[in-house]
């Protein structure tokens, strides 16, 4: 069952919420402005000071909870430093993603709001802490490559439509990856996750092969059996980005795999799990350029909340 904010509290909120709140459609500037203000409420514990719609939806990592709970009381004292962050007033989403602090530590985090007319409608923070299972680089000097704001050449610009197809194709690529390219990649290349590169670093697949089509040519996350409930809530085709959330399950059967060369390679990981991923990613042309994710792990099959 769907968890919301009682219409009592939210009336409550709306009392102080900033005169920005209004019933007028949310450029981006507004979207951008918002969740500004929603990283700096949550250093407070402050959540009845935004602009709240009534219903509201709330999760983190992939779990629906109410207002105040959760990063919501942990996130004390020092504020989340800003990575990057994009907006899509088409369809009323802002993704920011940075350096969040629980308790004061470090975190890889991701926050998503919906607020078409610029009071929330969906709010989903995506927070990767130290010690949980996966790729952890130093939150602290995490950074989002300058790539993301230069504008395309009108050339290698596609519609809205085509990146979402070229999106889907590359995580079609992923899952039961097997050697066959579905989408295409250029020569540079580079995913990279939770502040680390898997692909020309010594982390995870970069330890095997080096480049984004070497590797799953090899089939090197083969681990990965599917990735389901796909979003891309911004898309902007100026500069080919595309935030692309998705889970991806691991089931583990096996303690290791076969590359498409026949190697035998052992899982970092043998845990049955999935993982929520939160990817920008720079589409150039029909091909992928860059992919910076923020990832977090959960149960196996764990349904996402934001399932339509």
């Amino acid at each position: 069952m769907r968890r919301i904010v009682s219409a009592l509290t939210l009336a409550a909120a709306a009392l102080v919420a900033p005169a920005a709140a209004s019933a007028a459609s949310c450029d981006e500037a507004c979207l951008l402005k918002l969740a500004d203000q929603t990283v700096a409420a949550l250093v407070k514990s402050d959540w009845k000071s935004l602009p709240w719609a009534d219903p509201v939806g709330y999760s983190e990592n992939g779990v629906r909870l109410m207002i105040g709970d959760a990063i919501w009381g942990s996130a004390v004292k020092m504020q989340g430093r800003k990575a990057y962050a994009v907006a899509d007033a088409a369809t009323g989403n802002v993704v920011w993603i940075g350096t969040m602090y629980d308790h004061d530590a470090p975190a890889f985090g991701a926050l998503r709001i919906k607020a078409p007319e610029g009071k929330i409608t969906e709010i989903e923070f995506i927070v990767n802490r130290k010690g949980l299972p996966g790729a952890f680089g130093d939150p602290a000097a995490f950074t989002i490559d300058k790539v993301y704001d230069k504008p395309l050449p009108a050339a290698d610009r596609r519609s809205r439509e085509r990146l979402i197809d070229v999106a889907n194709a590359y995580l079609g690529t992923k899952q039961r990856n097997n050697g066959t390219l579905l989408a295409q990649f250029t020569p540079g290349c580079e995913f990279r996750e939770n502040g680390l590169s898997l692909t020309n670093g010594t982390t995870g697949p970069a330890t095997l092969a080096q480049g984004c089509e070497a590797q799953l040519k090899l089939g090197l996350y083969r681990p990965i059996e599917r990735i389901r409930d796909r979003r891309f809530p911004v898309v902007d085709d100026a500069t080919g980005l595309v935030v692309a959330i998705s889970v991806q399950d691991l089931p583990q059967l096996d303690t290791s795999y076969s590359a498409t060369d026949g190697r035998k390679i052992a899982n970092d990981a043998t845990t049955p799990m999935s993982r929520i991923s939160v990817e920008l990613l720079r589409i150039e042309g029909d091909r992928v350029a860059r992919s910076e994710g923020i990832t977090v792990h959960q149960p196996l099959n764990m349904p996402s909340p934001w399932k339509k």
